[in-house]
């Protein structure tokens, strides 16, 4: 969420960009998503590992996590299905407030299938997460007649990011203080 806020930034960024690619969008958040996965990556193996030990799931979390693939899978579907929809025009004949249809957007595609993802994973701080990102282009909408644009999205989910990256760092110190590196 912090590098989708970041990404709001590209527009300050002189980068070419047409109607499919905007690079200064690419040069935000593909280092952005490079550097995350390598503190995930890394973090795993020399903080997660050396405390708790390599973990093997069984049967049980395999199904689950078939299930949950299933899902996902279906999910991606339909929201192909739904961005044909936007990209035809059809959801223009219904003539929604954009707030509200900025609303249902990130509660189908954001907050829906993170809380899904909670519930299987039985990782329950995930439902906040998910309320909170889904509405996230909600805030964009009211933040945009304040700031306007490129800050409305800087600002709502640049501040969920903050939100929940300051919830890991607390529960990451407090891991570190639970389990110290044996020596």
């Amino acid at each position: 969420m912090l590098g989708f806020g970041l990404s709001a930034l590209a527009e300050f960024i002189p980068l070419p960009e047409n109607q499919f690619v905007d690079f200064g969008i690419i040069a935000i958040l593909l280092p952005w998503n490079v550097i995350t996965v390598l503190i995930l990556i890394f973090g795993k193996k020399y903080i997660t590992i050396p405390r708790l030990g390599f973990v093997k799931f069984g049967e049980k979390r395999k199904k689950i996590k078939k299930r949950l693939l299933i899902f996902l899978l279906i999910n991606v579907v339909v929201a192909f299905v739904l961005l044909f929809f936007t990209i035809s025009g059809f959801f223009s004949l219904l003539q929604l407030n954009t707030s509200i249809e900025s609303l249902i957007v990130g509660i189908l595609f954001i907050t829906l299938p993170l809380s899904v993802l909670a519930f299987f994973l039985d990782f329950y701080r995930l439902f906040f997460y998910a309320i909170l990102s889904g509405l996230g282009f909600f805030f964009t909408e009211l933040f945009y007649p304040i700031v306007g644009e490129p800050y409305d999205v800087l600002l709502s989910f640049g501040a969920i990011g903050i939100i929940i990256t300051t919830i890991g760092l607390i529960y990451l110190v407090q891991f570190l203080h639970k389990y110290p590196l044996n020596k």
